[in-house]
C-alpha cells in the first residue's frame, strides 16, 4: 500500500510538548571572548578558616617606598604610632553618680559650708533678729538667707525636687508677694512720660513728642473710665444674675438708706447683659409692689425719647432677686459720672458744706443743656419731674445729663396729675436748681429774694433776671402774680411760662454753647488723629 503524500507545510511539522518535570537547563560551558585572559582558580583554602587575626606591628616608623613613589613627611606631623596597642574597656553601667557616693558627700557637705558662711556675711543686718527686714523690690527674693537656708537639703542631690509641683506657703517666694490683694500707690495711666518742657520756638519741621500722642488728661481719663467699667466684685453679696443681667456692681457712694424723690429707698447698680453683652445701669426702687400693668407699659412711650442730654430708658420690670419686691429701671450706663450734688455740694467731716464757685459760662451752658433735655420731654407729652441736683448726671467736663425720668410715672400712676402742671414744676425746678449752683448753698431757693441778691454780686443781671423769671411761675386763677417773694416786674404769663418761650430768650447762649462743642469736637478729631497709627 502506498503512503499518501502531503505538502510540507509548516502547520504539519509535530511540535514538542512541554513537560514541568523536565531537567533545568545548564550550559556546558561559558562563552568566553576570543581575546581572554585563563583565570586562575578563586576558590579559598580549608586553612583559612583557622588562620589567627592580623595584628599589624610596627616601631611607629613607615616602611620605606619606592624611590619613585616616596614622598618627604611634613615636619609638624611626625607619627609615634600609627595603631595603638589595643586595651580592654569595661562596659558602661548608668548609676546615680560617676563619683564615688563619700566624696559627692564630701564636697556637697563642703559647699553648703562655704555657701551658707559667704551669704551669713552678706545678708547680715545689724536690726534685732525677731524683725523682718524690709523687702528689697529691686533683689531677688529667691536667693535670700532663708530661702538658701530652705534649699540648703537639697543641694546634696540626696532630696529630689519635682520642678512642676506648686509652690506651697513656705516657699521661697511668698513674701515677695505678700499683700498682693491691694496696691499700695494708685495706678499710673501715664504711658508716655514727658520729655523737659515743650518749646514753642520751634522750626516748622521740629515736632516734639507731645504732638504724636493724645494729651496725657484725655489719656488719663479714658483709662480710669474703661477700668470703671470693667470692675466687677468676685465675692459680692449681691445676687449673680436679675433677669438677663449679671456682674452687678454697686455705684451708691452712701450705704444710707432713706426716702428719694421716689418716695422709696433707691439703688443704683451696674450690670452687663447677657443679651448684647453691654453695660447698662440698673436703678432699683425697693419695696415697690406693682398693682397694675399700665403703669408698668408706660416706659415704652418713655423709650422714644431719645436726647443727648437725657439718660435713656431701655427696660422696666419688677422680681423679688433682692429678697423683696423690687422694681428694676435699666438705663444707660456712663462710667465715673458724678451728680450736681456730689460735685457742688460735698460735706466734709465737720458737717459744713464747701461749694466752690462756678463760672457764669459753666452756668449758662448747664442751663442750655437742661433746657435742651426738658424740650424733648416735653413735647413727648410727659414731665422729667426729677430736675434736682441728685438727679442730673456730671458724666464729663461741664456735660450734663438728666436721669431718673419716667420714674414717678410708674410709682405714682394712680396719683398722676396733669402733665400741663407738671411740665412748669419742670422749669420752677430748673430755676431752683440753677439759683443753688449760684449762690452755693443746696437750700438757697427757701429764701428765693435773698439768694438773687447775693448771686447779682458775681453775676450779670441777665442772669439773674433768668432765674426770676423761672422762680415766678403763673398762678392759675391770677395771671402775672407770683406765688414767691420776688419782685413781678418780669413776672411771666400762664402762656408764656413754656420751655419754647425759655429757649428763644436764651438763644444766643445756646448757639454759644454750640461753638463751644464745635470747638470741642475739632480738638477731639485732631486728637484721635495723632493716635491713627498707633
Amino acid at each position: 500500500m502506498q503512503t499518501p503524500s502531503f505538502p510540507l507545510d509548516a502547520k504539519f511539522i509535530p511540535k514538542k510538548v512541554l513537560n514541568v518535570e523536565s531537567p533545568s537547563f545548564t550550559p556546558n560551558f561559558t562563552p568566553k571572548p576570543a581575546n581572554a585572559l585563563p583565570v586562575k582558580g578563586i576558590a579559598l583554602s580549608p586553612r583559612a578558616a583557622g588562620a589567627p587575626a592580623f595584628t599589624p606591628r610596627g616601631s611607629g616608623t613607615v616602611t620605606p617606598a619606592a624611590i619613585s613613589h616616596s614622598k618627604q613627611l611634613s615636619e609638624e606631623f611626625v607619627p609615634q604610632q600609627i595603631f595603638p596597642p589595643q586595651q580592654q574597656f569595661s562596659e558602661f553601667v548608668p548609676g546615680q553618680s560617676f563619683v564615688p557616693q563619700q566624696q559627692v558627700q564630701d564636697n556637697s557637705r563642703n559647699f553648703r559650708l562655704d555657701l551658707k558662711l559667704a551669704y551669713t556675711k552678706l545678708f547680715q543686718v545689724d536690726s534685732p533678729p525677731q524683725l523682718q527686714a524690709p523687702i528689697n523690690p529691686y533683689g531677688d527674693p529667691f536667693m535670700s538667707p532663708q530661702s538658701l537656708h530652705q534649699a540648703m537639703p537639697s543641694l546634696d542631690g540626696s532630696q529630689q525636687m519635682n520642678p512642676y509641683s506648686q509652690a506651697v506657703p513656705g516657699a521661697a517666694g511668698q513674701q515677695f508677694y505678700q499683700d498682693n490683694n491691694s496696691y499700695r500707690h494708685p495706678l499710673n495711666y501715664h504711658l508716655y512720660a514727658s520729655v523737659g518742657p515743650r518749646r514753642e520756638n520751634m522750626h516748622p519741621y521740629q515736632r516734639a513728642s507731645a504732638d504724636f500722642f493724645i494729651p496725657d488728661n484725655i489719656r488719663d481719663d479714658l483709662h480710669k473710665k474703661s477700668e470703671a467699667a470693667l470692675q466687677v466684685f468676685a465675692n459680692s453679696t449681691l445676687p449673680q444674675t436679675v433677669e438677663h443681667f449679671h456682674s452687678l456692681v454697686a455705684l451708691d457712694t452712701t450705704s444710707q438708706r432713706g426716702t428719694t424723690p421716689f418716695g422709696y429707698p433707691s439703688w443704683i447698680y451696674k450690670a452687663t447683659s447677657s443679651k448684647d453683652g453691654h453695660t447698662y445701669a440698673l436703678r432699683r426702687i425697693e419695696g415697690f409692689r406693682l398693682t397694675s400693668e399700665q403703669a408698668i407699659r408706660s416706659f415704652q412711650t418713655w423709650k422714644r425719647v431719645t436726647n443727648s442730654s437725657v439718660i435713656r430708658i431701655h427696660d422696666a420690670f419688677t422680681g423679688r432677686w433682692f429678697g423683696d419686691s423690687s422694681l428694676i429701671v435699666v438705663t444707660d450706663y456712663h462710667p465715673l459720672a458724678q451728680t450736681l450734688a456730689e460735685k457742688y455740694f460735698p460735706t466734709i467731716r465737720s458737717g459744713k458744706s464747701s461749694a466752690p464757685f462756678v463760672a457764669e459760662t459753666d452756668l449758662w451752658g448747664y442751663l442750655v443743656q437742661l433746657a435742651n433735655a426738658l424740650r424733648s420731654v416735653h413735647e413727648a407729652g410727659f414731665a422729667a419731674q426729677t430736675v434736682t441736683a441728685t438727679k442730673v448726671l456730671l458724666t464729663a467736663k461741664n456735660r450734663i445729663r438728666l436721669n431718673g425720668c419716667g420714674v414717678l410715672d410708674i410709682t405714682q400712676y394712680e396719683q398722676q396729675q396733669p402733665a400741663t402742671d407738671l411740665q412748669r414744676l419742670d422749669l420752677q425746678d430748673l430755676g431752683r436748681l440753677m439759683l443753688s449752683l449760684a449762690a452755693r448753698n443746696s437750700t438757697a431757693h427757701q429764701n428765693t429774694q435773698k439768694s438773687l441778691e447775693f448771686i447779682s454780686r458775681a453775676y450779670s443781671e441777665r442772669f439773674r433776671l433768668c432765674l426770676a423769671w423761672l422762680l415766678t411761675p403763673p398762678t392759675p386763677t391770677s395771671e402775672g402774680l407770683a406765688t414767691t417773694p420776688v419782685t413781678t416786674e418780669h413776672a411771666p404769663t400762664t402762656s408764656d411760662y413754656t420751655i419754647a418761650n425759655l429757649l428763644t430768650n436764651i438763644a444766643d447762649k445756646a448757639f454759644l454753647v454750640l461753638d463751644s462743642t464745635l470747638h470741642y469736637e475739632d480738638e477731639l478729631t485732631n486728637n484721635l488723629m495723632r493716635e491713627l497709627e498707633n
